[in-house]
């Protein structure tokens, strides 16, 4: 097994669906490159190099725990205000290789001795997925986690008459229903200064929904990206939803401009640049594991993993986690990380 995709999501918990939108692309990336994928759930996998996702869910994600040469995908925002980015978890970032979504986190990172490589979350064809024939019966659709400061602003949105459906549990199938009934997307920071929430949007942008975002002095926006939303300040959303609301035209046009932007970086070409094409290749990520027995897989031997769909691996990684009482993995996380 070339790669483990580790989500970890303790038992006591809410699910950990936020998670998905960037395992989705990378799953399918390393696919695409000739990789080996599994993904697993509150588990990792000794002989194969291993992603995690979720490290900042434990309460303690501290030493050395995880096997050699395993990768933590931070999907935090460096940010003092963040619950997430505490002492405990910082360290924890140091004693692994870090891989990061923004070029913004990297030098934040760096700055305390933290070595990170950055890994844009770019574009996979399979995150295409809804037509376009739905007549959508909602104005602005708002989904995340809603703090005070996003309340505040949804607020005024409504105070300003616009039809607005805000939520906080939007994954799967409802998201899909949600987006393909609503006009406009709105994506609100959760503090600032922020990192353009690219985790959320992408899957937006690939299914072709224009967005109106919230951008503030600081604001972090990749480049290719720039003309993917429309912008605007907090104190301005409630008149530029109203106007956006009005130009039906206008909508289609940014929905198109938001798919062009993002399909520019597909994932798969960045990632190559990191990892190489069919195992580890001069220039790419090193084997993290001494005498490491299973080779470079070859197309038809990777085969019978690689043609498995997203959905087949989330349901293989849920049914393994539920067996684990009976057949206890080598590695489990319980709250705290801790081998078992």
């Amino acid at each position: 097994m070339h790669f483990s995709i580790v989500k970890i999501n303790p038992p006591d918990a809410p699910p950990a669906h936020g998670f998905d939108d960037a395992i989705f692309p990378l799953f399918y990336a390393l696919r695409r490159l000739g990789y080996r994928i599994e993904i697993l759930l509150n588990r990792v996998n000794p002989a194969s190099r291993n992603i995690i996702f979720g490290s900042c869910m434990s309460p303690r994600p501290t030493g050395r725990m995880l096997p050699p040469g395993s990768i933590v995908f931070n999907l935090e925002q460096i940010n003092r205000e963040s619950k997430w980015c505490n002492a405990n978890y910082l360290t924890h970032l140091g004693d692994y290789q870090v891989w990061d979504y923004s070029p913004a986190n990297v030098s934040d990172l760096r700055d305390i001795g933290i070595k990170a490589t950055h890994v844009p979350l770019g574009y996979v064809p399979e995150m295409t997925r809804l037509g376009s024939d739905i007549t959508p019966q909602t104005d602005l659709l708002f989904y995340g986690l809603i703090t005070e400061r996003r309340q505040q602003l949804l607020d005024a949105l409504l105070k300003r008459g616009i039809k607005l459906l805000a939520t906080q549990e939007a994954f799967g199938n409802l998201r899909d229903s949600l987006l393909a009934g609503s006009r406009l997307v709105l994506n609100l920071h959760n503090y600032t200064p922020a990192r353009l929430e690219v985790v959320r949007l992408g899957y937006v942008w690939a299914n072709q929904r224009p967005v109106l975002s919230e951008r503030e002095a600081g604001t972090e926006v990749p480049e290719h990206l720039e003309e993917a939303c429309f912008f605007a300040a907090a104190d301005e959303l409630p008149d530029m939803a109203a106007k956006l609301l009005k130009d039906e035209h206008l909508l289609g046009q940014q929905a198109e401009k938001g798919f062009r932007a993002y399909s520019s970086r597909p994932m798969e070409e960045d990632l190559a640049r990191i990892v190489g094409r069919r195992g580890f290749k001069s220039g790419g990520l090193a084997s993290p594991v001494e005498n490491q027995s299973e080779k470079a897989p070859t197309t038809d031997k990777a085969d019978s993993v690689n043609n498995k769909d997203w959905q087949t691996a989330q349901d293989e990684a849920a049914a393994r986690n539920s067996r684990q009482n009976s057949a206890p993995p080598e590695w489990l996380i319980t709250g705290d990380i801790r081998v078992s």
